[in-house]
């Protein structure tokens, strides 16, 4: 039976519950040591009598940060453990699904049912500490996390990408995946700062002196006035949609193909 090419919800829905059968003993004491650990932090930080307001303020949207796009690295890196080892890779591979049916399991799990979940968790856990930290200060009381705040949004839009990243490396990289992928980025970042330098020298030769450019008012640029202000007023745009519309696409495309080519 040919199954590459299909999606059969049916089958997609089977995949889904074996994903938790399997694994969901794994997902439970992953969530019980990052909260367990997040009561910790905050019992010493937050009943600290000289704690600072500013603390207070901002303990919320760092650790939620932290557990949603760290955490949410970690987990999805470890989205394709079964092909770690060879037995464990041919069972995946030969399961009777297609490719976009696994991907899409993988993907459900780590891109959507993760963040719910630790956003629903942590508003918990957000408005639990604050009812507790009334009770045992002298009013002082943690900045709570916006359910639908603007900053909560612009987390949730950061993990998206940031998953599909990952989620890229834990096909491609069969152990290890989430120290692979990072050093991955950094190689990449380094690559498009070296591609933009000689684009730079190529393009404005006279900006240089040496290997460095040098700034105002010891270099006078003359550049025109379009291109100044594609600079200031659009190019800053042009990089954000891009970063948001275009990166998590484009690296969900180039997962699917290479789990595809594994399974060939």
């Amino acid at each position: 039976m040919q199954v590459n090419n299909i999606f059969d919800p049916r089958r997609f829905w089977l995949l889904l519950k074996e994903e938790f059968r399997l694994e969901y003993k794994r997902y439970l004491l992953g969530l019980g040591v990052v909260f367990g650990g997040l009561f910790i932090i905050w019992w010493a930080n937050g009943l600290n009598s000289i704690v600072q307001e500013r603390q207070l303020e901002e303990f919320h949207y760092i650790w939620f940060a932290i557990i949603l796009i760290g955490g949410g690295s970690f987990f999805t890196s470890l989205a394709f453990t079964q092909l770690g080892t060879k037995p464990t890779r041919l069972f995946y591979l030969n399961l009777p699904a297609s490719t976009l049916e696994k991907f899409s399991t993988k993907w459900l799990v780590t891109a959507i049912i993760y963040p719910l979940v630790i956003w629903g968790l942590y508003l918990v856990f957000s408005w639990f500490v604050n009812k507790v930290h009334i009770g045992y200060t002298d009013g002082k009381v943690f900045t709570v996390l916006p359910a639908f705040g603007s900053t909560t949004w612009i987390f949730m839009k950061i993990y998206l990408v940031v998953q599909s990243t990952f989620l890229l490396g834990a096909v491609v990289f069969h152990r290890y995946a989430i120290f692979k992928t990072a050093f991955s980025i950094l190689i990449l970042q380094a690559f498009l700062v070296l591609f933009v330098y000689i684009c730079l020298r190529v393009i404005f030769p006279e900006m240089f002196v040496g290997w460095s450019a040098s700034e105002p008012p010891d270099h006078v640029y003359n550049f025109t006035d379009t291109f100044k202000t594609f600079v200031e007023e659009r190019m800053e745009g042009v990089l954000e949609r891009i970063f948001w519309i275009a990166v998590a696409p484009a690296m969900l495309i180039i997962g699917f193909f290479k789990l595809k080519e594994k399974e060939v």
